[in-house]
Parts: C-alpha cells; structure tokens; sequence
C-alpha cells in the first residue's frame, strides 16, 4: 500500500493524468468500475478495485474508500489536526483557519466527502505541521466514517441548520451527523449561541472553547461597514480586539472567524491577525463588485435560509438606492420544500423588489409580496432585470447550485457594460 504514497490519485476517468492511480468509485449514478480499464489505456499506473476486473496493474480492496481513508492516514504527519463542519460557512472558515495559521494544509475548494477528503491529502498534502480539514455530511454517519481515520485533534462545529433536510430526513439526523465530529475530537470549538449544541458538549468531559454573537469565549460584539470595508469588534476572554477587514462580510463570515479564533485558540497556536486584512470573498460567496453604477452581490454558488438571512441582513446595512434580489430556490428540502421557500418569501420581503427564476423545483412556493418579474428564461429574465436596474442599486444573485444562477447574472453583466 505504501509504494502508492507520492503518487496522483484521481476518480474522474475524464481527468487521468499519466502515472496517476485511478480508484474506482461506486456513486449513485455511476460506477467508476466501468472506466477502470479506460483509465490505464489514458496513463493510469494502477487501478484500484473492489473486484477482479482481469487487468494489468488491479489493485483489489474490500471497500475503494475505506482504502483511500486508511492510506490517506498513512500520508498526514501533521502534528494538529483541525476539523470544520456545520450547515454553512465551512468553506470560509477553512480558508480563515489558513490565513491564521500561514504554512498550514487546507483540503481544497469543496474536497470535504469521504472520498474528497482522502484525496486531497494524498495529492495535496505535503508535511504541513497544521491540517485543515472540512467534513461535509448529506446524512448521518458521514461524518463518523471520515473521522475515525482521519481524526481530528480540534473540531468545529459551526452552526446546525436545515441543509440537505430532504437528504437527510429530519433535523434530528442533521444535528447528530453534525455532533460526530465532536465525538472524534480531543478539544471542541463550539456555538455559544446554539443551546442544543451547548447541552450535548456540557455532556463531555472534554477542553472547549466556545465562540458566538456576543457570547463565548470569542464573541463578535458589533460590526459596520464603510465603503468596500467590514470594521469589527471580538472579545476574546477579556481582551477586546477590532478588527478590519478589505471587502463586505456579513455577519455569518464575522461569526466563522470568531470560531476561527477559537479553533487557533484550542489548537494552542498563535493568532496572525494581520492575515485577516488579505481575505477577500471568492466568485459566487458573496462577493461584491461594481458594473456600471450598480453594487452586484455574486451569492450564486448555494443557498439556504441561513445565508439568505445573512445576506439580506448585510444588504440592510449597507447604503443602495434601492435592494433588490434575483432568486431561485433551495434544493434537498424534500416534504420541507414549502415551509422553506414560505420563510425565504418573508426574508425577501425586507427587500424593495424580488425577480424569480421559476421552472425550477421550490420555484412555485417563492412568494414574497414584492415581487418585480417571475420567468423560466434566463435570458428574459436577465432582460427585465436590467431594464429595472438604475444607478446606486444594489442587487444580489443567489440560489442552490443546481440551478446555476450565474448564467443569468454573467448575461446582466454583459448588458450594463
């Protein structure tokens, strides 16, 4: 097993680079088995199976990702390792944990499943002291069997929300998922603001380090924005600390970098908080720019109430003409799809006008009282939207990935250049 170390692992077949090891990966669709022999006539060194597949340079295991977990084990020397989850903002807390920690591992863009995870230590790691983790669950258990391998000396649990609910069948399932991290962590970071979780880590005897809106050990105590620039205050135990930061962030980013704080805390290592002023948000998470006169907020990558509530709140604070929003709806509510788009209706009506993109699954329950204009075209949606657009407005783009809300701002850009 150990002579495969150092070598590119991948378990696209589209994406086989020469001398990789290609693992054949069992999906809900797709079975990577059927692109095993494809894969080493493209360059890969091994295939790694499940079953005899009579071809040269097969290497069988029981279980493909329990093979990957355990190698992956082999792989990380890192002497602290820290791990993220929650239902929102793990992706900007991971990326946080590393500008704090300058020298650190971070998996990569949303490498945070059980197959994604293995992955990118075999690829990407390279001897770090710090491993910055992220663990994503779709159900329960997923987070149990990432982690008792790859297991982490401090755990994060951000927040407990209504994500994948329809996948996961109950909140119930989603919180207990999002609690197996804390099962396999040394010391646990978590929500001073959440009393469920508060109640289930009181339950262990175990170093903690809370962080949260004026609670906790690390509390953000206020915030206000001036131009382009986020200016916040942290209590960290009893010392005060303001922080500056170049971009827009609203209160769910200040709140993961007060859970950073507190991770950098319990994990003992020091604090770089010149580091902060380099973060900058990414395309499509919430990221602010100007085209002709108007403030786009890019929010396209997903969505859920939480960072719709976040992101209308920010919107409020800052100085517009006029708030407007372009929305499509949240994915995986399953038999909660209703109730859901029922709550993001009253969030959107804080706003001065709504567009929908309908056609989509949950579109037809998105019914706020100010709506401008609903259409299945993105391209007449784009239309309208820049029609009623003037000088000063401020407009955010955002819905579940699936339904690939960029297509409609990039074609809103195009026509205010």
């Amino acid at each position: 097993m150990k002579n495969l170390l150092g070598k590119k692992f991948c378990y696209d077949s589209r994406k086989i680079e020469h001398g990789c090891v290609f693992v054949a990966i069992k999906g809900n669709k797709v079975d990577g088995h059927d692109f095993a022999k494809e894969a080493l006539k493209k360059g890969a060194s091994f295939v790694v199976v499940e079953k005899d597949m009579n071809l040269s340079n097969q290497i069988i295991v029981d279980n493909v990702i329990d093979f990957l977990l355990k190698l992956a084990y082999v792989q990380l020397k890192a002497k602290k390792v820290i791990g993220v989850t929650g239902s929102s903002g793990k992706t900007f807390t991971k990326e946080i944990l590393n500008s704090l920690l300058p020298g650190s591992f971070k998996t990569p863009g949303n490498m945070n499943t059980e197959v994604g995870v293995p992955i990118s230590i075999l690829n990407e790691y390279k001897e770090q002291e710090v491993a910055i983790i992220e663990y994503a669950m779709n159900k329960r258990g997923d987070i149990k069997r990432i982690c008792k391998v790859i297991k982490p000396d401090v755990g994060v649990v951000l927040n407990v929300g209504r994500q994948h609910i329809g996948v996961a069948g109950n909140f119930e399932n989603i919180f207990y998922g999002k609690m197996e991290l804390f099962q396999c962590s040394n010391i646990l970071i978590y929500n001073a603001n959440d009393e469920r979780m508060i109640e289930y880590v009181e339950t262990m005897n175990k170093p903690k380090v809370s962080f949260g809106m004026k609670k906790g050990d690390v509390s953000l105590l206020e915030w206000s924005y001036i131009d382009n620039i986020t200016k916040a205050k942290y209590r960290i135990y009893d010392e005060e600390k303001k922080v500056i930061l170049n971009d827009i962030f609203h209160r769910g980013h200040l709140l993961n970098i007060a859970a950073a704080v507190a991770a950098v805390i319990g994990a003992d290592q020091k604090v770089c908080w010149e580091c902060l002023e380099k973060i900058k948000n990414v395309k499509g998470r919430f990221h602010w720019k100007n085209v002709g006169g108007i403030r786009i907020i890019d929010d396209t990558y997903n969505a859920s109430l939480s960072a719709f509530d976040v992101a209308v709140e920010t919107m409020l604070k800052v100085n517009a003409k006029r708030r407007l929003a372009v929305v499509g709806p949240i994915f995986e509510q399953g038999k909660f799809s209703k109730e859901t788009h029922e709550r993001l209706s009253k969030i959107l009506e804080k706003l001065d006008g709504v567009f929908i993109l309908d056609g989509y699954e949950g579109s037809e329950y998105i019914k706020p009282k100010n709506i401008i204009v609903r259409a299945k075209n993105k391209d007449k949606l784009a239309e309208k939207v820049v029609n009623y657009l003037r000088n000063g407005d401020i407009v955010l783009f955002k819905a579940s990935r699936g339904v690939m809300m960029e297509e409609v701002l990039y074609k809103v850009e195009e026509m205010l250049k």
